[in-house]
């Protein structure tokens, strides 16, 4: 199984995005404890660039609630694989591209800041009322450029 990464720059951080892949059998596509991320990484066996960070994989994830005194929280631990644990075909996840995408995620920050400035000077609530909604797409659209997910070129650039 074969994954391909594109690594979106922007500003002072970057993201990655998947290019649409295949699994290799339908029981690791429908295993619910294997996740494709690059969070909580345990075995530091795994592709790390020093200017990046961790690069996504494939892994076995494991959460569990721990208790300490009154506070309670979740902790997920992720275990890269390199192996379908299913039917055994090698895993290989590789960064084939990288695209400065600071541009488009400049103009929709711009577009938010000054969608927001009219909708503070507003006093019609209706007319509020459709700013915030018109921000909250926009600040979806910009989230986005930080998520995990399928690569989308119409949406970067």
């Amino acid at each position: 199984m074969r994954i391909e990464l594109i690594r979106l720059k922007f500003n002072d951080t970057h993201s990655y995005k998947y290019k649409p892949f295949k699994y290799c059998c339908d029981e690791i596509q429908n295993n619910e404890c294997i996740e494709f991320t690059n969070e909580n990484l345990t075995n530091f066996n795994v592709d790390y660039d020093k200017e990046y960070g961790f690069i996504p994989q494939l892994c076995t994830s494991h959460t569990e609630v721990i208790t300490s005194y009154e506070d309670e929280w979740e902790q997920t631990d992720n275990y890269p694989i390199q192996f379908c644990p299913h039917c055994g075909k090698k895993i290989e996840i590789s960064v084939v591209e990288e695209i400065n995408v600071s541009d488009k995620y400049n103009e929709l920050s711009k577009q938010r800041n000054e969608l927001w400035k009219k909708c503070q000077r507003t006093d019609s609530k209706k007319k509020e009322s459709e700013l915030r909604e018109q921000v909250r797409k926009l600040d979806k659209q910009i989230d986005s450029f930080y998520w995990l997910d399928e690569w989308k070129e119409d949406v970067y650039v």
